[in-house]
């Protein structure tokens, strides 16, 4: 991704995560979430994804993924990021943002402690799905993880997209049930392959 991407993307995530659970639960208002999912995504897409280096998109932006290299899952914004954070988490709300928390929270504390890619999150506008660009976009780094022999690990929040992470090799490693009648969320680990000789 480029920051040229980033507002047609943080539209294409919004109708992408728009009935996600987690994302219904911490925005329960149908009548908003759309459109602060749009800015949230997008504010995200500036500030962080694309600064960081490792958000991927394809040629019509129709699908997206953010991931977060080895080493790199606890760095903090840099100081223009943390400006346009802060305005975001203003819009969003004291609730929303508080729900947000609980959710990370409880996503940090099942994260594990070895060196690992982390699909932060990926989605595909609803119009474009079942092309293969999710899977496309989830193979740019499981590629590279290979090659350099570490592993992946991801939070499902949809039970139906279990299926599809194991088709790359992520198995269920446990759930994750986010207090205050959050939603459960599945954590997944891919153990690098080793190519055959």
């Amino acid at each position: 991704m480029t920051l040229d991407d980033v507002d047609i993307i943080g539209a294409v995530q919004a109708r992408a995560f728009v009935d996600d659970p987690l994302q219904v639960w911490a925005i329960p208002d149908d009548g908003v979430r759309l459109a602060l999912l749009q800015e949230m995504f997008t504010v995200l897409g500036r500030a962080v994804h694309v600064p960081n280096g490792d958000a991927y998109t394809d040629a019509t932006c129709s699908s997206a993924a953010f991931w977060l290299a080895p080493g790199h899952h606890d760095d903090p914004p840099k100081p223009d990021a943390a400006r346009e954070l802060g305005a975001l988490a203003a819009a969003i709300g004291t609730d929303v943002m508080q729900r947000l928390a609980t959710a990370h929270e409880a996503m940090h504390a099942a994260h594990p402690t070895e060196p690992h890619w982390y699909l932060q999150g990926i989605g595909t506008d609803p119009s474009a799905r079942r092309q293969g660009l999710a899977s496309a976009l989830i193979q740019v780094i499981t590629d590279v993880a290979d090659r350099d022999q570490l592993g992946c690990y991801l939070e499902s929040t949809k039970a139906e997209n279990v299926p599809l992470y194991e088709h790359h090799g992520f198995r269920i490693t446990g759930t994750i049930d986010v207090p205050d009648n959050g939603p459960t969320m599945w954590s997944m680990w891919r153990d690098p392959s080793i190519a055959s000789s």
